[in-house]
């Protein structure tokens, strides 16, 4: 309102401004009545100059108060829209923020190497948790919010695609096959010695390592899955437990024993290639 009068001053203002740039006048050579009679016409141009000025302020007043109007009308009807939903405004905008960061821990996934998606797919799947979650708030159902969880799915879809080629290959065994054959061909790990991460990696089934069948459908592995570890030469298990990206602590050695005795007889002895769970819990 301030605003819109300043302007309609400066109007004025400049409107005089041009009255007097286009007229010249001689006031040594004026009578009395003529200055009167100039300075009249003056006063009447400002009076209805201010007249529109009041007239403007009126009508701003009114639109004003038709704004205030429609405002309260659309306050009102969320109000109840909050009501029926059994939530409020202050709960939305706090609904609104969590959107916005599961939005941006997405967007962050999505900007890992597929190597790396697959390796923490485990976040992954806590992120795709956390949407449904989100999902199951009947803020969910208000449209500014579902644009947003729409949003959030189709990142979380696209990182889960991208992942995609780092799964594992798969190899079907053929009469004759041993696990150190295997290791060896050069579609595999061109290594017979990696035998114990085809043997560690299928552990659901393969019980003897000595013993593998025909038709059997073994996973390989080309990157390490989440929540395990490759072991490479010189590793031992509280080396390992060692790792910041592990347990941060030697001492937790005994966990990992305890996930992987099906693979580790002695915990003093591990080899190259094997692929040792790290559960987290």
């Amino acid at each position: 309102m301030k605003i819109m009068k300043l302007i309609l001053l400066l109007i004025v203002v400049l409107s005089f401004s041009s009255l007097f740039a286009q007229q010249s006048y001689n006031y040594e050579e004026m009578t009395m009545d003529e200055y009167n009679a100039l300075l009249e016409e003056w006063k009447g141009r400002l009076e209805a100059a201010q007249q529109g000025i009041a007239q403007e302020d009126a009508q701003m007043a009114t639109v004003q108060k038709q704004c205030d109007e429609t405002q309260a009308q659309i306050d009102a009807t969320w109000d109840e829209i909050y009501t029926a939903l059994g939530s409020s405004k202050e709960a939305d905008l706090a609904y609104g923020k969590q959107l916005q960061a599961l939005l941006s821990d997405a967007n962050a996934f999505l900007s890992l190497s597929p190597e790396e998606i697959y390796s923490r797919k485990d976040e992954l799947a806590a992120l795709t948790a956390k949407l449904n979650e989100y999902k199951a708030n009947n803020l969910a159902l208000l449209t500014h919010n579902e644009s947003v969880l729409n949003q959030i799915e189709s990142i979380l879809k696209q990182a889960e695609e991208k992942g995609k080629p780092s799964e594992p290959d798969t190899y079907t065994v053929m009469r004759g096959d041993y696990l150190w054959r295997i290791a060896a061909k050069s579609d595999i790990y061109g290594d017979p010695y990696a035998w114990s991460r085809i043997y560690t990696s299928n552990k659901d089934q393969i019980k003897d390592p000595d013993l593998i069948f025909p038709n059997q459908i073994f996973r390989v592995p080309r990157q390490v899955g989440p929540n395990e570890h490759l072991v490479v030469r010189g590793e031992f298990l509280s080396k390992i437990a060692g790792y910041s990206n592990v347990y941060g602590s030697p001492f937790q050695w005994q966990k990992l024993y305890d996930a992987n005795k099906e693979v580790v007889a002695d915990p003093n002895v591990i080899y190259p290639y094997q692929v040792l769970s790290v559960p987290r819990n």
